[in-house]
């Protein structure tokens, strides 16, 4: 099943490649700039320095199975029914009347 692209993301990537073209025509330097800044960044974000990582607290591993007792299968119960305190529409008082 082939997905076909929206027209308007077309739109948009034809749209970013002729600015972008444009740009190194005008002036190299701004996209070479903006391009280093922005791999900077993402390489912050990918692999960020370790005073800046959170010190990650490994949990203790839990008993091996072998060692631990076996449990015990607890036995199905179907679905009960619990009686609610809700009063059914029978059983609803007719409202006082004043004279």
């Amino acid at each position: 099943m082939k997905r076909r692209m929206d027209p308007l993301f077309i739109v948009l990537i034809v749209l970013m490649a002729v600015g972008i073209i444009y740009s190194l025509k005008d002036n190299p330097f701004n996209l070479v700039v903006a391009a280093i800044i922005f791999g900077g960044v993402f390489l912050l974000y990918k692999f960020p320095p370790a005073r800046w990582r959170k010190s990650q607290s490994r949990k203790p591993a839990p008993p091996s199975s072998s060692r631990s007792k076996p449990k015990t299968k607890k036995k199905h119960v179907p679905f009960r029914v619990i009686q609610g305190n809700k009063r059914d529409d029978d059983d609803t008082d007719k409202p006082h009347t004043y004279h």
